[in-house]
């Protein structure tokens, strides 16, 4: 049996190296997951055993919050500055420095930010020291006067400046301009991991990154034979309350872990569409195999007759499918190194670039794959196994082929898991839960290709008719209805990937839609400056407000506080623009009772909270400063405001003391033309700012969704490619099983062109058979998500119309591509050869 089975292996090349592409996909994208994660943690693994290589100790502020900036994870209080002549007085210190981060861009020779989307912009505080600061002059000198900054080499080179020039440089006050006195570089590499460092020298970086008196940590190198435990210990008895110290270990332990964290969520990021990608393929090995089971009856029969028993005949087909399983692992595996560098090459087309380093391939990739690729195929492979060991000895005697089943059966079974799967998608999108909502759709997509045979052949007749006029166009009507479990089969490979598609569509429009919504109800301003940075200073409001036909100017600051013991967001402004720029419409209590004092709440976050007007609320700032506020009313539900609504007074103890958005009210008879031409030459200064009406302000929004969204179809069209491999497959199988009929066709007249379009039909249908039930469904799911998340601020439905109607062309288009392979192969038949096939 072993040996019949890899000759029926080596007999049957072409048909299964084509199921086997849509394993190797699959497997490919979750090695190629891996290997990039893998490689990413490989890199800052090396950066903070560089970075951190001599420190024994870090003190540091207690932690404030789980919200953290650009520059942390985690809010923690400041360490004054005092508390670095107390660390150094310790018994085992060698070494002690303060150390200060904080954003810091630099304006390039083009008069354009230089930033990433991927890593930060750094602004430091320089000390020199050959311990314990990893960057390394490399040119030029340390920064000694308060016009002075050293840059990394990588940023003066996207930066186009050298040692000498003069350049802006934006930080949390006004732009300033510094003289590049020194470049650095971190063990001969122009950056750590492409990020951008500014070193300013002591006195500047306390005044610039906003830490007057203050160091964001002091680091700590020890004498020799000093333990860090020991000095730990020893430093710890001397801090003051609010500050804590742990070892050097425990510190680059939990820097890494916190980036693995995130490289965790882009792993898992990446491992769903994987998923996807193999669950379509399961779709089409079921197929391939159900169709070779059924061209091989006799063949199978023939072994029961000669004595193979039923579990050896489905040990063989199982042997089989554990082979291509296994081949197509290793090529997958294999294929996944290229697809590792592909994916970091697209995130780096849209500006998120990732940091170079060596290629990692773990022991963990290399079994994962294998046992994906393996156990997919298999349990893929098992019905059709069964199927082939029912087949009677008796059929070895006749021209007899697998009749079809009835629906009955299929039907229950899949009606049960349908709503299975729907009570699990909706208890999952009430109460949350991702792993949830992954097995709910799993089982609804699956409960939904098993109910599609019974609108099969209907269907196929509905989308045929406009073929039905020529012969070819009939016959390959007839061909797709001839069978509509495999055409339905076939289809739903193409749904699960179209029905993601659209559904990711729709929540993108609702967004979109929803943002409309927010900004028509919620802002009156006629002017917003918006930056896609780390917000701006308050000097840019100073300064616009003096702009002529400008009547008010105001900045809204946000930032994350501890209330309840929960992290929360809230928003300052000043209460003067409330009614002016800013629209809240009144629940309890009373909205202009805003002072310094007093906040305002959502009527949804008071409900929440269990609290209302006159209510005492306690917020813990990131600063480590707790206050009291009464509640002065409640507000009906606003996205820009969000639940908390401070006065701008409070926001002197946020962590971050920028504006993350600026409203602009124009004095009556003002105009706006002239009024914009004064606000563009006010921000001229700061390059990441931008001036936008209403309008622009939604469409630069929606365009941030629509990326959003585009990158996730990209990835998405991953499982459409391995459903286009299916219907070549199905329509190769389906050639080679009506071979006589082919040829028969053939020898009454069938041109090969005749031929050509019948497959081409057969084809059209099925693909768009799968677009349209892949519209519908995504379409459901679309619009349960938007509702679902209507709690979240979703609250419009937006239906793209115009996209989905692309789809269902291009599921058309996918049908025609897919028939080339097999109906050339069908219009090349040699004629008598086909009749002569048994």
């Amino acid at each position: 049996m072993l040996r019949a089975t890899f000759k029926s292996l080596l007999a049957r090349k072409l048909r299964l190296l084509l199921s086997a592409m849509s394993i190797v996909l699959g497997v490919s994208f979750v090695s190629g997951a891996f290997v990039l994660t893998d490689s990413l943690g490989k890199v800052f693994d090396d950066l903070f055993s560089t970075v951190n290589k001599n420190i024994a100790v870090d003190v540091r502020g207690t932690k404030v919050s789980d919200v953290g900036s650009q520059t942390s994870n985690v809010t923690r209080k400041l360490v004054p500055v005092s508390v670095l002549d107390q660390v150094r007085s310790v018994d085992g210190v060698a070494e002690a420095r303060g150390s200060i981060a904080g954003l810091a861009q630099i304006i390039d020779t083009h008069g354009k930010a230089v930033a990433s989307n991927a890593a930060p912009n750094f602004g430091f505080m320089w000390v020199t020291s050959d311990k314990l600061e990893a960057a390394k002059i490399s040119s030029g000198r340390a920064p000694t006067g308060p016009n002075e900054i050293v840059i990394n080499t990588g940023l003066a080179t996207k930066a186009g400046y050298q040692v000498g020039d003069k350049a802006p440089v934006l930080t949390e006050g006004p732009t300033r301009s510094f003289t590049i006195v020194g470049l650095v570089t971190y063990e001969g590499k122009p950056s750590l991991a492409g990020e951008t460092s500014i070193f300013f020298t002591e006195p500047t970086a306390h005044e610039l990154l906003n830490r007057t008196g203050t160091y964001d940590e002091i680091e700590v190198a020890s004498s020799p034979g000093v333990s860090q435990s020991a000095l730990r210990d020893r430093i710890a008895k001397v801090l003051p309350r609010g500050t804590e110290a742990i070892t050097g270990k425990a510190y680059t332990d939990e820097s890494t872990s916190d980036i693995k964290k995130g490289l965790g969520f882009f792993a898992t990021f990446l491992l769903v569409f994987a998923a996807v990608a193999l669950f379509v393929g399961a779709f089409i090995i079921f197929n391939t195999f159900t169709m070779l089971v059924a061209q091989r009856t006799r063949e199978l029969a023939l072994m029961r007759a000669l004595g193979a028993s039923r579990n050896q005949v489905t040990r063989s087909v199982l042997v089989e499918a554990v082979v291509i399983g296994a081949l197509s692992s290793v090529i997958g595996l294999l294929v996944g190194i290229g697809v590792a560098a592909l994916l970091k090459a697209v995130f780096g087309a849209v500006g998120a670039e990732l940091p170079s380093g060596p290629t990692v391939i773990a022991t963990r990739t290399v079994i994962v794959s294998f046992a994906v690729g393996i156990l997919v195929t298999a349990l893929a492979a098992f019905m059709p196994a069964r199927r082939a060991s029912k087949v009677a000895p008796v059929a070895a005697l006749r021209d007899a082929a697998t009749p079809d089943r009835s629906l009955k059966r299929q039907t229950v079974i899949a009606s049960i898991v349908f709503v299975l799967g729907a009570i699990a998608m909706a208890r999952a999108l009430t109460a949350g839960g991702l792993k949830l909502l992954g097995l709910g759709t799993v089982l609804a997509f699956i409960g939904i290709a098993l109910l599609s045979p019974l609108i099969g052949r209907p269907v196929s007749r509905a989308l045929g008719t406009p073929f039905r006029r020529a012969l070819p166009g009939r016959l390959g009507r007839e061909n797709a209805m001839r069978n509509p479990r495999r055409t339905a089969s076939t289809a739903a490979a193409l749904m699960i990937g179209i029905a993601l598609v659209t559904a990711v569509s729709i929540l993108g429009a609702s967004l979109k839609a929803t943002v409309v919504k927010v900004v028509a109800g919620a802002v009156s301003a006629d002017f917003l400056l918006t930056t896609q940075r780390a917000g701006f200073p308050d000097a840019v409001v100073t300064k616009v407000r003096s702009a002529p036909g400008v009547a008010d100017a105001s900045g809204l600051k946000f930032d994350g506080v501890v209330i309840n013991k929960k992290t929360e967001f809230v928003t300052a402004l000043d209460p003067e623009v409330l009614g002016k720029s800013v629209t809240l419409e009144q629940v309890s209590g009373s909205v202009d009772g805003l002072s310094p004092t007093s906040i305002l709440m959502s009527d949804k976050q008071a409900k929440t909270d269990k609290v209302h007007a006159g209510s005492k609320v306690s917020m813990k700032f990131g600063t480590g400063v707790t206050r009291t506020f009464t509640l002065a009313g409640t507000y009906k539900e606003n996205q820009l405001i969000g639940g908390f609504l401070l006065d701008k007074t409070a926001a002197k103890d946020f962590a971050t003391q920028r504006n993350g958005v600026a409203l602009i009210k124009l004095k009556k008879g003002a105009d706006p033309a002239v009024t914009r031409a004064a606000l563009e030459a006010d921000i001229k200064a700061y390059p990441t700012i931008q001036v936008q009406d209403q309008s622009e302000f939604v469409a630069a929004t929606g365009k941030q969704i629509d990326t959003i969204v585009n990158i996730i179809s990209v990835l998405l069209i991953l499982s459409i490619i391995i459903a286009i491999l299916g219907v070549v497959n199905t329509l190769a199988l389906s050639v080679i099983e009506r071979t006589r009929e082919l040829g028969l066709l053939r020898a009454v007249g069938m041109a090969r062109r005749q031929m050509k379009r019948m497959v081409r039909v057969e084809a059209v249908i099925i693909a768009v058979f799968g677009g349209l039930l892949g519209i519908a469904v995504g379409s459901a799911f679309g619009i349960a998500l938007q509702q679902a998340l209507k709690s979240q601020g979703v609250s419009e439905l937006g239906i793209p119309v115009t996209r989905l109607v692309e789809f269902l062309i291009v599921a058309g288009l996918t049908g025609v591509l897919a028939a080339w392979l097999p109906a050339r192969r069908a219009s090349r038949l040699n004629i008598l050869n086909a009749i002569a096939t048994e």
